[in-house]
């Protein structure tokens, strides 16, 4: 449903925010808990408040606090999970940032953040309703913010250590042209003007080689992953970097590795382990200086798993070598009936087909009760498959 600032009043206002709390464990059938909420308030109220209770859900992968706070569905979807909005905070205080001026403060998770730190935070955004809940957001976590509604494309935060994270949603629509983000390259350029520091939060998905045509050129650029998946790219300025040319960041965990840029990894034959390397080295164009501070190798030079020997890294998804073998049905469950396969999960890349049919066409009944890893990927022209069980 679209939200107007009205409406959010009135979900963060007592009866409504006691109805929400009353309701929160309540069975877990919407539609009914909907009903009730129809029975109690206006209908447009009573949609932005089933709206909210799902949302908070949805939120407790990212905040500990989900259930209590407030969000449209876009905003939550932007929003910085709390384990990377806390592990960012660190570097402002690690550098002595006292003061930090957001302004695209979303509903507040980064601004929050820093000021759970001690930093004193100035924060605004141009959305009203936004605004809002990020105002709400900050006293669920009992945390002080200085709140303005203001237009950073027309209104210039003071002089001072800067993060900004550009609007990259339209509705529930995802907006891939960095052009359209808002605020603007131009504009973001425009904000980090002759600023001690700034951090600008960008989109893992969009390639670095675009974002550095785009945005001032960074001291350092981040990519930040959680439990496997790539998060953000972080670009750091001034007395934000910390000296590194390029850094890739693992969470919960928070293993850190920083590096000269060097995206390529040798070649080599299959070792007896073999890597699923976590995605942030990849992003942060890190892959083959990792490589070669431990030793391992591509099998080619287009696919990014890594084999040589064992390592145990953050980074890392290991995996031992039973076998390897072309993926040729009849061979493939030849190599199934010989070690005694009863289930078969299967990862694929650089292979358009799904694991799905492969596992039908290799698996087609249970040899035994062993599970097996298989990796289904190519070396040059050949589509291989090599079997594999999990490092503890």
């Amino acid at each position: 449903m679209k939200m107007d600032i009205k409406t959010a009043q009135a979900l963060t206002e007592d009866e409504a925010r006691e109805t929400l709390m009353m309701f929160r464990n309540f069975g877990d059938d919407p539609l009914s808990v909907q009903e009730s909420f129809r029975g109690l308030f206006p209908k447009k109220l009573a949609e932005a408040m089933g709206e909210v209770r799902a949302l908070r859900r949805r939120a407790l992968v990212k905040f500990s606090r989900g259930l209590d706070m407030y969000f449209t569905k876009p905003l939550l979807e932007q929003a910085s999970s709390e384990q990377v909005a806390q592990y960012r905070a660190e570097r402002f205080v690690r550098v002595g940032v006292k003061k930090v001026f957001e302004p695209c403060c979303g509903i507040g998770s980064d601004s929050i953040a820093m000021a759970l730190q001690g930093i004193e935070v100035h924060a605004s955004d141009k959305d009203e309703i936004a605004l809002h809940f990020a105002a709400v957001n900050a006293k669920v976590y009992e945390t002080h913010i200085d709140f303005t509604l203001a237009d950073c494309s027309e209104v210039l935060p003071e002089d001072g250590v800067i993060f900004i994270d550009p609007a990259r949603r339209r509705g529930s629509r995802r907006i891939m042209d960095p052009q359209d983000w808002s605020p603007t390259p131009d504009q973001v350029s425009a904000l980090l003007h002759q600023r001690p520091g700034a951090g600008i939060k960008l989109s893992p998905a969009t390639p670095l080689d675009i974002l550095l045509e785009l945005f001032p050129t960074p001291d350092e650029i981040e990519v930040i992953s959680l439990k496997g998946e790539a998060k953000e790219t972080i670009f750091w300025y001034g007395c934000l970097a910390d000296g590194s040319d390029r850094r890739a960041t693992v969470l919960p965990e928070g293993s850190t590795f920083a590096a000269p840029e060097q995206a390529a990894a040798d070649v080599g034959e299959l070792g007896e382990f073999i890597y699923d390397p976590d995605p942030a080295l990849i992003r942060a164009g890190l892959l083959g200086a990792f490589a070669k501070e431990h030793g391992l190798h591509v099998l080619d030079p287009e696919i990014g798993y890594l084999t040589g020997p064992e390592v145990h890294s953050p980074f890392l998804s290991g995996f031992r070598v039973l076998a390897e073998e072309t993926l040729d049905p009849r061979k493939m469950k030849a190599k199934m009936r010989e070690f005694e396969v009863g289930k078969l999960v299967i990862k694929k890349r650089g292979i358009a087909e799904r694991p799905s049919t492969l596992e039908s066409r290799f698996l087609p009944k249970a040899f035994g009760k062993r599970s097996i890893v298989l990796l289904a990927t190519r070396v040059g022209d050949r589509h291989i498959g090599i079997l594999t069980e999990p490092l503890e």
